[in-house]
């Protein structure tokens, strides 16, 4: 991979004009021949290109006169530590994840080269925003400096820590949040993950849930996500009953949102990855209640046999809906646009609502729809500059298909250029 433009080769105070031959804000028209003001990390305006120069005749212009310029992705739900061309085989989930917990020894020397890798990737595909999701937050060094910004979720695993009461874990897990948050980048944040519903006891589940609303943290879980899961929290049977050690709390007659429900892990400020098994009118009717977020990974769902989420029922419902890629041991690659563009696909979507679901769709679920997302005066300058000049009626379609075939030149976080191909 070509090497980074570090986030200190454009000074965020320095005016700084974003040209292109389209600007796309998502939120509002497109722009022909249009530009980005940013100042001080923030958009200031977004016009043409020859108004916005005019009145700002001190401030630096990069061109990219034959490309479009979006918001930057938001990827819900990553996870940065895995390496690509090793993972094991896909499908059934059970079968994948004792593979996958059985190389954890091994992992231990590669994962942080991994991680490293992997926010590379993601930053070279268009990536502003990731949610990202690793045993204790083991990936944050690699997060925070990349470049792009987002929040590391610290999973936990109970049985893993001291002698497994829940006090004991809740408590540990967010004294580790809490150092790791210690002097981080701006905008770079950790919180907590209960892991999924058959790896950390209800207890455990509960007080952690509880904790992080009381603390204004957001919750990241995994939930429903595989045939497997729904077995083991249904009847307490199934491939997953042993698989990470000791977890006699299955067999709850109930689907995994319905038990999600029960031991309070779901909430506005939750973020639930997958959902692709058996979610059900009544699931969906209690995420959008409980004001529950989704993220949709649609090829990782795919790879393992997992099925395929209700996202067009779910949207209809008012459930907050972002693109995740989950990682490259159950995914091709951390490109969202790429992600998105499959989601597109499976539910028969239009290009617009694959483009939205990759930005401010992504942003809106992970509570920061306010700050980035879309190209609006005021909110953070987070954009990606794609390679495609597009015409016709659906233009969010191919740039689309242009970020998803390695057509991103340039990545824009709070201001600062992060990657620009033409430079690396």
């Amino acid at each position: 991979m070509r090497e980074a433009v570090t986030p200190e080769s454009v000074t965020p105070e320095q005016p700084v004009i974003y040209a292109s031959g389209l600007v796309l804000p998502v939120s509002g028209p497109a722009i022909r021949d249009g530009a980005v003001l940013v100042r001080d990390g923030r958009i200031s305006s977004i016009g043409t290109i020859s108004d916005l120069e005019r009145d700002n005749p001190n401030a630096e212009v990069r061109r990219f006169p034959r490309q479009t310029i979006v918001p930057g992705a938001v990827n819900v739900h990553a996870h940065l530590g895995f390496r690509r061309g090793d993972g094991p085989e896909g499908g059934p989930f059970s079968k994948w994840l004792a593979a996958l917990i059985e190389r954890l020894p091994e992992k231990e020397a590669w994962t942080a080269e991994a991680a490293r890798n992997s926010a590379r990737e993601a930053v070279e595909a268009g990536t502003t925003f990731m949610a990202e999701s690793s045993p204790y937050g083991e990936c944050l060094p690699q997060l925070a400096e990349s470049g792009m910004v987002g929040t590391v979720y610290a999973e936990f695993f109970p049985h893993d820590i001291g002698d497994g009461t829940p006090e004991e874990a809740v408590n540990f897990i967010f004294e580790e949040a809490r150092k790791l948050r210690e002097g981080l980048p701006e905008r770079v944040d950790c919180a907590v993950s209960v892991h999924s519903t058959y790896t950390v006891d209800p207890e455990s589940s509960r007080l952690a849930a509880r904790r992080s609303r009381e603390m204004g943290w957001r919750l990241a879980v995994h939930i429903s996500e595989s045939p497997e899961e729904v077995e083991f929290v249904r009847n307490g049977t199934g491939g997953l009953t042993a698989i990470f050690g000791s977890n006699e709390w299955g067999g709850t007659g109930l689907s995994p949102v319905l038990y999600a429900e029960n031991i309070e892990l779901l909430s506005p400020g939750t973020i639930a990855a997958h959902l692709a098994t058996e979610v059900s009118e009544e699931d969906i009717g209690v995420l959008a209640r409980t004001g529950t977020a989704a993220a949709h990974c649609p090829r990782s769902n795919d790879f393992l046999d997992c099925g395929v989420s209700p996202v067009p029922r779910m949207i209809e419902r008012g459930v907050r809906v972002g693109i995740g890629t989950d990682g490259l041991w159950s995914s091709p690659s951390l490109n969202v646009f790429e992600e998105a563009l499959f989601a597109v696909d499976l539910h028969g979507f239009d290009g617009a609502t694959g483009l939205e679901l990759a930005t401010i769709g992504g942003a809106r679920a992970l509570g920061v729809g306010d700050e980035t997302g879309s190209l609006e005066a005021g909110k953070w300058a987070d954009l990606a500059v794609v390679d495609v000049a597009p015409s016709g009626s659906e233009p969010e379609r191919q740039i689309l298909e242009a970020a998803a075939d390695g057509g991103v030149v340039a990545t824009v976080a709070g201001g600062r250029l992060i990657y620009n191909r033409d430079e690396g």
